[in-house]
């Protein structure tokens, strides 16, 4: 059992060394297209990228009922490091050292009402990073997000895109406001101190969290964005800015005197660019996006590129990200969507210093369009 625990915490990963910004949930499309998505942004995820794009929404009610996402660590990419895994404590470790471990799991049920949007959120993610060989630490970080998002997105000034505008251009600006109550650790551990060794003593799993410093925090963020449309014919430019947790998005835990915390989310301001054609039978979208311009990073940890390619019912999606290549397709169905595929992520502070090797499932189921 004590192996079994130890295992268990290796298995629970984002960390105080890596420097993944604590997005709350991704597009599956946009993950697969590099995270190149602050522009394109027209599908169920729309208020996790850029609350202006709402004014896109060419339907008067969009339902988004049953949405499930699963992401984990693609250990088939290093499957060699994983044959006879060892059941030693000391020999595991040496196995894991240095290799990121991630798995998440949420749903994001809701709706566009002409302009408006929101989106529910349940999600459980645990990332986990064992470094430093001479003295191993633990670097944990483990959300339980339940919450909600709402937002709107307003065209302004006289020009508009109507349902069926062949040409034209549009300007709009958008709101969003999100509740978020997370629970979880955000902290770096040594592996054999005190708080390990206390955890791996408890006989229930959340004790164990618990004992580890697994506590719920409280947070309100806010969002805007800017976007502006230009389309021709089959042709559409869309250039975008999105502002996501405006002055940081804090999870205050009540009665903290221990000064235990969860993953804050500082803001992060974007910059989208993305032109594309729809011709009946065949479409494509190429994108690129610019990440945090208000911190100070490597200038290659900014640039997200993406590209989808595809004919109706299925289109062929691929990106970079930081430097790192994703890949997968979207099947769209009369009643089903299915979307998978691979992608990486930096955790480092640096370009290519820490890649995170993931696979992405999504499965939405009843999506359904209504024009009064």
């Amino acid at each position: 059992m004590r192996n079994f625990k130890l295992f268990f915490l290796f298995l629970l990963s984002t960390s105080a060394f890596a420097y993944e910004y604590p997005y709350t949930l991704r597009s599956p499309r946009g993950l697969l297209m590099g995270d190149a998505y602050t522009a394109v942004n027209d599908d169920e995820f729309t208020l996790f990228y850029n609350p202006a794009s709402l004014a896109r929404h060419n339907s008067d009610l969009t339902l988004y009922p049953i949405n499930a996402t699963v992401t984990g660590t693609n250990i088939f990419s290093d499957s060699d490091r994983f044959k006879n895994f060892p059941s030693d404590p000391v020999a595991a470790s040496d196995v894991l050292m240095n290799f990121p471990v991630h798995a998440s799991g949420g749903v994001a049920p809701g709706f566009k009402l002409f302009n408006f949007g929101i989106n529910f959120i349940a999600n459980e993610s645990y990332d986990a990073l064992l470094r430093n060989n001479s003295h191993p630490m633990l670097d944990l970080d483990i959300r339980s997000d339940r919450g909600f998002v709402m937002g709107v997105g307003m065209p302004v000034g006289t020009s508009r895109l109507g349902k069926k505008s062949k040409s034209g251009s549009q300007t709009s600006l958008g709101l969003s406001t999100k509740y978020i109550e997370r629970t979880g650790i955000k902290d770096t551990l040594a592996l054999a101190g005190p708080t390990v060794i206390t955890g791996l003593g408890q006989s229930e799993m959340s004790d164990l969290l618990k004992s580890l410093g697994r506590v719920k925090g409280i947070g309100w963020g806010f969002d805007a964005g800017l976007e502006h449309v230009v389309r021709q014919g089959p042709t559409q430019y869309v250039f975008a800015l999105s502002a996501l947790d405006i002055t940081g998005t804090e999870y205050k835990v009540p009665k903290n005197v221990d000064n235990l915390k969860v993953a804050d989310t500082k803001s992060q301001v974007n910059l989208g660019m993305a032109g594309g054609q729809d011709l009946g039978l065949f479409h494509y979208v190429i994108s690129a996006d610019i990440r945090g311009l208000n911190e100070q990073i490597d200038f290659g940890k900014r640039l997200r590129f993406g590209a989808q390619v595809g004919i109706p019912g299925l289109t062929f999606l691929a990106g970079t990200n930081s430097g790192y290549y994703s890949y997968g397709a979207q099947v769209d169905l009369a009643f089903m969507k299915l979307t998978g595929g691979f992608y990486d992520v930096e955790l480092g502070s640096k370009y290519k210093q820490t890649k995170s090797k993931r696979f992405i499932i999504y499965l939405s189921l009843f999506d359904f369009s209504f024009d009064a």
